[in-house]
């Protein structure tokens, strides 16, 4: 699980990145960036909708894949970053690996040190 200093919380945040924010988009997700340039840490937070699936496990399970994966490269990704990752229903077709070669190749375009 991702550490809870790097978690997105606030609904104030949220709405910050999302009126602020730049939008990436790839096959699987939407990514949302805001630079907030005041922090030591980037902060992200992953947003599953109901229309993914209405079992809360298959959700969840999205959920603590892409929270792993961010987790284990943080230390290549840019610090003060808020970043939301918007899932798209598609997710549901890819295997972990698609899914972490995916996260990893927008991280490198986009967030990287």
């Amino acid at each position: 699980m991702l550490p809870s200093k790097y978690r997105l919380k606030k609904r104030i945040d949220f709405a910050r990145s999302e009126i602020d924010g730049k939008l990436f988009q790839s096959k699987n997700f939407g990514v949302n960036i805001f630079d907030r340039k005041d922090s030591d840490n980037s902060r992200f937070a992953f947003i599953i909708s109901t229309k993914i699936s209405k079992k809360a496990v298959v959700r969840n399970k999205i959920r603590r894949i892409m929270s792993d994966i961010i987790r284990l490269n943080l230390d290549k990704i840019k610090t003060g970053l808020d970043v939301v990752f918007l899932v798209k229903p598609t997710i549901l077709k890819s295997h972990r690996k698609e899914i972490e070669d995916e996260t990893l190749k927008t991280i490198a375009s986009n967030l990287q040190k």
